[in-house]
Parts: structure tokens; sequence; C-alpha cells
């Protein structure tokens, strides 16, 4: 005799449904954060070599302004039919808003990382390392915020408890 399981009905199929949804954005928020971590990771070894090594520092700086800013955009490919560009900066160009605003401001650091990538005997500009430090900083922290936009409430409470 072949026995198969009851379907589910009303509100104990929705919960289900719920439940898988609401751990499937766990997952992703679990993904985002480890990519927000690894940014961290190379903006705090950018920040430790800006006196010693400012063009590494210079490149891991980058490298971390790019993870951040590739967080974002994986998000946003998540929700989209049609994916953005590949290119980060791009990328977020056409998400518009503040995102747009960051492509735009990151224009002069991008033309700097071009110049060391073309003399390996150049050193960066003092100042926009220490701006992009300043700024890499900030927009990591922006991303770390938005990753909890979504999420419900109490999850969003227990983070911020945590």
């Amino acid at each position: 005799m072949n026995r198969t399981m009851p379907r589910r009905h009303g509100a104990s199929a929705l919960a289900g449904t719920d439940a898988r949804a609401l751990r499937r954005r766990l997952a992703l928020l679990d993904q985002d954060q480890a990519d927000l971590e690894r940014a961290r990771e190379l903006l705090r070894q950018g920040r430790l070599l800006a006196a010693e090594d400012p063009r590494e520092a210079f490149e891991l700086v980058h490298r971390a302004a790019l993870r951040g800013a590739g967080v974002l955009v994986a998000r946003a490919n998540r929700e989209r039919r049609r994916a953005l560009p590949l290119n980060v900066w791009l990328a977020l160009e056409r998400l518009g808003g503040q995102d747009a605003e960051r492509a735009e401001s990151l224009a002069p650091l991008v033309a700097e990382r071009m110049r060391l990538d073309r003399n390996a005997a150049a050193r960066p500009d003092p100042e926009l390392l220490s701006t992009h430090l300043a700024q890499t900083s900030a927009h990591l922290d922006l991303v770390a915020e938005r990753l909890l936009e979504d999420l419900p409430t109490h999850l969003t409470d227990l983070a911020e408890a945590g």
C-alpha cells in the first residue's frame, strides 16, 4: 500500500512558504555579510599599510571598495530580470540614487588606480589615499546598514542587540 502525506492547506502551507523564504533571505544575508567582512578586512589591511607602503594600501582599499559595491550589486541582481553590468562602478550608476553618487565620487580614485597600474614606480597621491580610506570606510558602514533593511523587524532587533 502506497501512503502519501496529506497536503497542507491554509495557514500551515503559507507558514511553510514563509519559513522557506525567510531561510533563503537569511542565507543570502549570511553570504552578503561574509563578503562585507572580507571588504572590511581588506580596508583594515590597507589602513595598516598606508604609511609604510601606500601603493599596496591604495590597492587594498580599492579592492575593499569594489567588494563592498559588489555586495550591493549582487543584492540588486537578485531582484532584477536583467543583470546589471559586470563593471561594478557602471552597475552602481545604473542603480541610481546614492549608489550612482558613490560611483561618481570614485571617478578620481579609479583614475588614480589606473595611473598606478600603468607605472610600477608611481606612488599614490596621499590625499587620494586618505580620501579613499575615509569614503570606503563610510560606504562599508552604509552597506552594513542596507543589508538589514529588508529583514523583518524582529530579526533586525536581534541583529542590533547582538
